[in-house]
């Protein structure tokens, strides 16, 4: 279904008409929303002067919705509700799909970088996030799911597994070691 921008008020002028009818408050919504109550004013007005009829009537201090209002309000707030839905399965489709990997530099680029594209290539479904910094990942806080750092692997209250051993060879110029002998 195609919809027609055009004949849609600002998305924002249905917000502080929801917060207004909510609360029958031009103060309160202009709280809630962070904003000057005329801007609250100016918002309505626009919305009235979109749609060509009234909203609100104030009478004695008291803010009434006209009938008209009161058959926008279910509507605005169903697709508000729909909108916030999605944006919830949005966000929870994005958590479970991706995967934060903390590492060193030193690991990312010597042995992480050769292998990455196979990795997406296996798994075309799961995001990377790499965390590259020479700091151990902060897996309370830092939303890491896992870490690659060099270390024993005694971490207190995490898991790990071996996985490489590093030999160091020396060795030396030609020149160097004609010298020595």
């Amino acid at each position: 279904m195609m919809i027609d921008s055009g004949s849609l008020p600002p998305l924002n002028t249905l917000r502080v008409f929801e917060a207004v009818a909510r609360h029958l408050s031009f103060t309160q919504a202009a709280k809630e929303l962070h904003v000057t109550q005329a801007a609250v004013s100016h918002q309505i007005k626009s919305l009235e002067d979109h749609l060509g009829i009234k909203l609100f009537s104030r009478i004695k201090r008291r803010v009434l919705m006209t009938e008209e209002a009161q058959m926008l309000l279910p509507a605005v707030i169903s697709a508000f509700s729909s909108i916030q839905e999605a944006l919830e399965v949005i966000r929870e489709h994005d958590a479970e799909q991706t995967l934060t990997v903390s590492l060193t530099p030193q690991f990312a680029s010597n042995w992480l970088s050769f292998r990455i594209g196979s990795f997406y290539k296996r798994h075309p479904d799961i995001n990377l996030h790499l965390q590259i910094s020479s700091q151990e990942p902060d897996f309370v806080y830092g939303k890491t799911d896992l870490g690659v750092y060099w270390g024993s692997g005694n971490w207190e209250g995490l898991q790990s597994e071996r996985l490489m051993t590093l030999e160091y060879t020396p060795f030396c110029s030609p020149e160097l070691l004609d010298q020595e002998q």
